[in-house]
């Protein structure tokens, strides 16, 4: 039988206080629910939480309109039993006996189809924990920091077993100590809190367990890590900025219902359906923290008010500043029990995640917590990794965003609705491809649907508007770039041909960057076929377009400009920055960097910091573009020195890069070999460092050892 539940608290209607009424717009919500909302309420009117449609109430709740559709159904026991407004509720389907397989399979369906609520974007339907008690743990899938907590795919199910979800569920096993009364009312609260938030992973409140709290969300399909994973460690610039739009939203919209995260990073940043980034883990920190910490203040009554590093157990990683030590004053007195951790807190993680997101390193990389605790809070430093961001082919307003994240103070600190307004403004210039469906394939040839592009009168071009070519470009749309240059260049005059290929955007990009950036080699040779494109051109941040190119990872691009005399021996911020074979080493291109290193660029340069062309490469991991830069002259790098005393075959030694130091055995002179093998680092020459390194890797230490010696 379908037994209708309230699209808010997901309780069961009955003709008490749980009674459905209907607003204005014809959707309804238990009696209970509207009450709560209505006392609310300014004024006699009640806002639709579905629609947002306003209705007039006057003095209660009682005025408004039963629905006898609705409550026909409770009474009734026929399953088919329907109607309009019934239609506007969400359904709880259950069945008194077991039946087939395929009426479980169907059930499954209906009930995935039955309601529209998730918070996070379609990651799965609400679920009311007090109908759905049958969980069962499938499948274990990670382990949190903390001790004790256990990441596992479960299926929730009730009502005799038709009705299951897949869901995710995080086991933490609880102390003694811990008021279990607090912590449930906690985390009620907290699903309440987060019930209407957009792109956030739907929390469906706590089980007890055996000494242990499942916590029932959403089950999602990967996260941003995962997807950084696959690319090896590299997030594209649109994915950096579609995400970061759905995750300042998300952030956006939980700290408006007064939820701190506190643990944002790349692993909590769930991937839905859609492909849409949520929220996940947040506000949980606060509640499941240690009952007793060492840090805890003197004078505080309870623990419950103290919220550190240490008993809340976020990541060093990412943690902001005030949340390694408790402060002597509560920073911010709208956010309830918390103690230096605020909202601001959020926007320092999330600066580190963009970080992350950017380079594909972990902020802090290689430190310990008390040294990541020394560079936060005694020296004030940034991630080291943030200097690679800047000036790579990120928009300059996007990497000085994420330096004003990692201030100190966190008053200076954006919010993240002005982040969400950046990523949107930035999206804006990245044209959003349709998804691929068999509709949009039939549109593509079907001679009815197909829309030739707008033609461009002469009038447009001559009123000189500079932004016309950028926009044509930014659309990918090659045939309206051919025709509007071919317009600008007719007649003996080229000013305006000039003033179309030399007008910036905001970021001082050109047409000619916005090509390289999208990687179309089209547009590049399009607007390369007039000789007043400019190739050296530099934006604001002093970027070329052939960084864009190379960022783009098309060799195709790079070798257009090289044609056209681009300087692929030029080196980023005014000459003191590392060269254009730095950066394409840094995002792995070797099929670019072959263009670079033939058309003349120096496979032996040295950064700012002491770093070549093969630290960069190794260092990534990128060993096709390393071997790129060694069969290309770049051998006697391999004996540099960088900043922290490293060699690139140090680097080689430290991640069993066999491949790496196997062709620069076969590709360099015994000089360079014995200069590089007899270099010390910190922790030993090349050959101490192969025979002392874990046992698990033994095999790639004696092949290490194998090329060196040989």
């Amino acid at each position: 039988m379908k037994v209708p539940c309230c699209l808010v608290c997901q309780t069961r209607y009955d003709e008490e206080e749980r009674v459905p009424l209907l607003l204005q717009c014809g959707h309804g919500f238990c009696k209970d629910c509207l009450s709560k909302m209505f006392s609310s309420c300014p004024d006699t009117t009640l806002v639709c939480p579905r629609c947002r449609h306003v209705t007039v109430v006057g003095n209660s709740v009682q005025a408004l309109r039963k629905n006898f559709a609705v409550l026909a159904l409770i009474h009734s026991s026929s399953n088919g039993v329907s109607s309009a407004a019934a239609a506007n509720f969400d359904y709880d389907y259950t069945d008194d006996e077991d039946g087939d397989d395929d009426e479980d399979e169907d059930g499954d369906r209906r009930c995935a189809r039955g309601s529209h609520t998730s918070s996070s974007g379609g990651c799965g339907p609400a679920i009311e924990l007090a109908v759905h008690h049958d969980l069962k743990l499938v499948r274990r899938i990670g382990e949190g920091r903390q001790a004790g907590v256990q990441m596992w795919t479960a299926v929730i199910g009730g009502g005799g077993g038709r009705c299951r979800h897949r869901v995710a569920v995080k086991k933490v096993a609880v102390a003694e100590e811990t008021s279990m009364d607090w912590v449930m009312g906690q985390l009620d609260n907290l699903r309440w809190a987060s019930m209407w938030c957009r792109n956030v992973c739907t929390f469906h409140g706590a089980m007890k367990s055996e000494g242990t709290l499942c916590l029932v969300m959403d089950k999602c399909y990967g996260s941003v890590q995962s997807e950084m994973q696959r690319n090896e460690g590299r997030l594209t610039l649109e994915q950096i900025l579609r995400y970061g739009a759905d995750i300042a939203r998300g952030v956006a919209e939980l700290h408006a219902a007064g939820v701190v995260c506190m643990n944002l990073k790349p692993s909590n940043l769930l991937l839905d359906e859609s492909g849409h980034a949520v929220v996940s883990d947040y506000g949980v920190a606060a509640i499941l923290k240690k009952p007793s910490c060492r840090k805890a203040r003197l004078e505080c009554d309870t623990s419950r008010i103290h919220s550190c590093m240490e008993c809340t157990m976020l990541s060093p990683h990412y943690a902001a500043p005030e949340a390694w030590e408790p402060v002597k004053k509560l920073l911010n007195p709208f956010w309830e029990d918390a103690i230096g951790i605020s909202a601001e807190s959020d926007a320092w993680s999330f600066g580190c995640t963009l970080v992350e997101m950017c380079t594909g390193s972990i902020p802090w990389a290689g430190l310990s917590t008390e040294e990541i605790y020394r560079a936060v809070i005694k020296t004030r430093k940034l991630p080291p990794q943030y200097a690679s961001v800047v000036g790579v082919g990120i928009p300059r307003e996007l990497w000085k965003m994420i330096g004003e994240c990692l201030q100190f103070k966190s008053s200076k600190r954006p919010s993240f609705n002005s982040m969400l307004a950046t990523f949107l403004r930035h999206l804006q210039e990245i044209p959003r491809s349709p998804p691929a469906s068999p509709d949009n394939v039939l549109a593509k040839f079907s001679g009815s649907n197909a829309t030739e592009p707008s033609p461009i009168s002469k009038s447009e071009v001559f009123q000189g508007n500079p932004t016309l070519l950028h926009r044509l470009v930014s659309e990918g749309d090659v045939r309206g770039v051919r025709d509007l240059l071919q317009k600008a260049s007719a007649g003996s005059d080229n000013s305006t041909i000039l003033s179309l290929l030399e007008a910036q955007n905001a970021d001082g990009q050109t047409a000619l960057h916005l090509a390289c950036r999208r990687g179309s080699a089209e547009l590049v040779n399009s607007i390369l076929e007039y000789q007043e494109a400019n190739v050296d051109v530099l934006d604001k941040d002093g970027d070329p377009p052939l960084v864009f190119a190379l960022v783009a990872g098309s060799p195709e691009c790079v070798h257009a400009l090289i044609n056209r005399g681009a300087n692929v021996r030029s080196r980023l911020r005014e000459g003191f920055g590392p060269s254009v074979a730095h950066v394409c080493a840094y995002h792995g291109q070797p099929d670019c960097m072959r263009e670079l290193l033939m058309a003349g660029a120096d496979p032996n340069a040295v950064d700012e910091e002491g770093e070549s062309v093969l630290h960069r490469a190794v260092a990534k991991k990128y060993t096709d573009c390393a071997l790129v830069v060694l069969e290309n002259g770049g051998s006697s790098s391999m004996c540099v020195l960088n900043s922290e005393k490293f060699t690139p075959l140090h680097l080689c030694v430290a991640t069993w890069n066999v491949a790496v130091v196997r062709r620069w055995v076969e590709v360099a002179t015994p000089e360079e070999i014995a200069d590089a093998i007899d270099r010390p680092s910190p922790v030993g020459t090349a050959l101490c460092m192969a025979a002392s390194l874990k046992k698990d890797h033994e095999i790639g230490n004696l092949r290490s050892l194998e090329c060196l010696v040989h």
